[in-house]
């Protein structure tokens, strides 16, 4: 659950002011509003990477996956469990999930080969996984299918509606199609 009262954020030549809201535990909520007007900035608010006026309650650890992944120079498996190491966490006791998530993604096959060697796509995929393996309580989500193929998109479909069963998900993505299939809410951005 993520509670917006009196949220705003100053930038030098801009304040963006949002609507006092309540994102749902268990569902999608999309995020909509025109090029500019603070849907990336709110996800950045919500995961504290961002200051911002006002108060933004959550019902736990949020973590942010952003459109343009950044993986390391190490096996895709290796990328997944990053998250589980750095929380010192046994991978060994995540087989069960990462090879789950890896299949429902189209990875499993590539679980072993360097990361950096993948397709755009499977760079998105690679990174999907490693923000929600551990399974935050909050996954935000900014533009998720940037880089991936119809296929792609029904895998991540199906990815995203078995997570909402354990997280609350808020996502940006222009999308339409995708954002129809995924959402239990609509937040509009901007007026």
């Amino acid at each position: 659950m993520v509670r917006l009262k009196n949220v705003a954020v100053e930038y030098p030549a801009l304040r963006i002011a949002y609507e006092d809201a309540l994102f749902l535990q268990n569902a999608v909520t999309v995020v909509t509003g025109r090029n500019g007007s603070g849907k990336t900035t709110l996800l950045k608010a919500i995961g504290g990477l961002i200051a911002h006026e006002g108060e933004i309650e959550k019902s736990g650890f949020a973590t942010i996956h952003f459109q343009d992944p950044v993986l390391f120079d190490r096996s895709v498996y290796k990328n997944i469990v990053y998250p589980l190491e750095i929380r010192g966490r046994d991978a060994r006791g995540y087989e069960g999930r990462i090879l789950e998530y890896a299949r429902l993604m189209g990875l499993k096959e590539k679980l072993h080969e360097n990361a950096k060697n993948l397709s755009a796509g499977q760079k998105m995929k690679t990174s999907i996984l490693r923000s929600v393996i551990f399974e935050p309580e909050i996954l935000l989500l900014d533009e998720p299918t940037t880089y991936l193929d119809i296929e792609s998109i029904e895998e991540l479909k199906t990815l995203v509606c078995k997570l909402k069963e354990k997280m609350t998900i808020i996502l940006v993505c222009h999308d339409q199609a995708f954002n129809e299939a995924v959402a239990d809410e609509v937040y509009h951005v901007g007026g």
